[in-house]
């Protein structure tokens, strides 16, 4: 297939010749299918967990709400060291380097305990002034306040699973992080079944039930996750406790390198969904409701697509490392493709089944119908999306973490946040305007991470 191949690198090499397409597409699902499968019934469990809360009332399922955004920012610098990870041990992967990727392994995740701590901390003194700054209002404060703090508690686990499952799938190992994270999550709505409502004898916590019941599959999803690694000497990850873990200047800087841009990008996302998501929660307690139900469906089709990212990033920096640039352009052409297709079939059903599907979190009769509503919108942001996740999982897969930093510096944290109050407040549209804004954003990353993918700029990114 010839839309396939890149025209710069026909212009250099008119006879290239690539692996047949139906091996490239054996090698993107045989990745891709797994990692998806594993975002998605990760998305499945958390929209259970929304339904569950949601069970309690309109002001508990927005305080959750209005706690992930903080907790996503909490998370930032992990998903800057997991890109890092990614890049480096995928590109190792295809030299066939295992000596040098747990090496990498290691130094990570000692730089992922360490910084752990000390966000840990930060966030359990600063809660408050956060949960205020994301919106709560005073029939949500206290609930997002504990909701916050004791998601954050465990947050050395979460970096510390994070970043080994990074690792796994830039070998192309998704299958044991969809063991990992199925596990876990089953843990969790389990809790969240025995916590929230109080059933099988446990006591009926509500918001601070949904909140253990996540802190403790997050801890039991590293221990998994430990296991997967910890002295397997056939495999291409293995460490040990007794292998060196001190910190070493050169990989440390490699590592710091990618991650740090990774990082950047991370933290102006967060802090430009931080802002769109206070603009919305300042609509008020049932708009939050409605914008919750809304997006939780929508997150759905997210992590589908969210699969094909992992999966072309492993499989771009395994090309890499096998100095096949043209393997590596393949691989990101078809899995736009396919992520699209995907993203063609979860905006049908979400529009067919849009107020069953609003049902399932609410027994709130408006509720369900303003979320209904709002779905034949929204769902036109899976269109964008999920080929401008897939475009942003090449770039990172090579390593080119800057200038996905730049791309989301320009459209989340001012494009995205400006669109959205306009839109939302002066020309009041509220949610309708906040969605507009997102699609906004969506189109616009796609555009410039896109043209970066055909300029092949990054496969010129250098890695140790």
């Amino acid at each position: 297939m010839n839309i396939l191949k890149s025209k710069k690198l026909e212009m250099n090499d008119h006879n290239y010749e690539l692996p047949k397409t139906s091996i490239l597409l054996k090698n993107v699902l045989r990745i891709s299918i797994p990692a998806a499968l594993e975002t998605f019934l990760i998305g499945i469990i958390g929209m259970m967990d929304t339904i569950m809360v949601g069970q309690v009332g309109d002001a508990a399922i927005s305080a959750v709400a209005i706690a992930q955004q903080p907790v996503f920012i909490t998370l930032s610098l992990s998903i800057g060291l997991n890109a890092g990870i990614i890049a480096i041990v995928s590109r190792k992967h295809g030299e066939k380097n295992n000596l040098e990727a747990n090496n990498y392994l290691r130094q990570t995740l000692v730089l992922g305990l360490i910084s752990s701590i000390v966000i840990t901390l930060l966030s359990f003194f600063l809660a408050k002034p956060f949960m205020i700054l994301a919106g709560a209002k005073s029939d949500t404060i206290v609930g997002s306040i504990e909701y916050f703090r004791i998601v954050s508690s465990v947050l050395v686990f979460n970096y510390l699973r994070l970043i080994i499952c990074s690792a796994l799938r830039a070998c192309g190992d998704t299958k044991t992080t969809l063991a990992t994270n199925l596990s876990a999550n089953l843990i969790n709505i389990f809790l969240n079944y025995c916590l929230i409502n109080g059933n099988l004898g446990f006591p009926a916590l509500g918001i601070r039930g949904a909140a253990i019941a996540t802190a403790i599959g997050n801890m039991f999803a590293f221990f998994i996750s430990a296991f997967a690694v910890y002295n397997r000497k056939k495999k291409f990850l293995s460490i040990k406790i007794t292998d060196s873990w001190k910190l070493d200047k050169e990989h440390c800087y490699q590592i710091i390198k990618i991650s740090s841009n990774a990082f950047v990008e991370q933290l102006f996302m967060r802090i430009g969904f931080f802002i769109s998501a206070k603009i919305v929660n300042e609509l008020g307690t049932e708009q939050v409701a409605i914008n919750t139900i809304t997006q939780s469906v929508i997150s759905l089709g997210f992590n589908i697509t969210d699969g094909f990212s992992i999966g072309v990033s492993g499989l771009v920096g395994k090309s890499l490392g096998e100095k096949s640039e043209e393997k590596a352009f393949a691989y990101g052409r078809l899995s736009q493709i396919c992520s699209f297709c995907l993203g063609v079939i979860i905006f049908s059903l979400s529009i067919i089944f849009r107020y069953d599907l609003a049902k399932c979190f609410s027994k709130n009769e408006s509720t369900v119908i303003a979320a209904g509503d709002l779905l034949k919108i929204s769902a036109f942001v899976l269109f964008p999306q999920s080929l401008q996740w897939v475009t942003t999982g090449i770039l990172r897969g090579a390593g080119d973490t800057k200038y996905t930093a730049r791309s989301s510096l320009i459209s989340v944290t001012f494009i995205r946040p400006f669109f959205s109050f306009l839109l939302c407040y002066p020309l009041g549209l509220g949610l309708i305007g906040s969605w507009i804004g997102m699609l906004i954003d969506q189109v616009i990353r796609f555009y410039l991470n896109n043209r970066r993918f055909t300029s092949l700029k990054w496969t010129k990114v250098n890695i140790q």
